[in-house]
């Protein structure tokens, strides 16, 4: 007896919807990633250049 209430294969909206989110992970996520990296490393290098003791920090 099949009473399962969902079609077994997804429609072409859902396919429509995964395969943006796949794009999206894929191209804005490492982009926003390597975005905040680098704003971290300019956050420090102006830290150190301002003579705060950052290395005295990490010990």
């Amino acid at each position: 007896m099949n009473t399962f209430p969902l079609p077994a294969e997804p429609t072409a909206r859902q396919n429509a919807f995964e395969e943006s989110l796949g794009r999206w992970l894929l191209v804005a996520l490492p982009v926003i990633l390597v975005g905040h990296l680098l704003g971290g490393l300019a956050l420090v290098a102006a830290l150190i250049s301002a003579n705060f003791n950052i290395l005295g920090w990490l010990e």
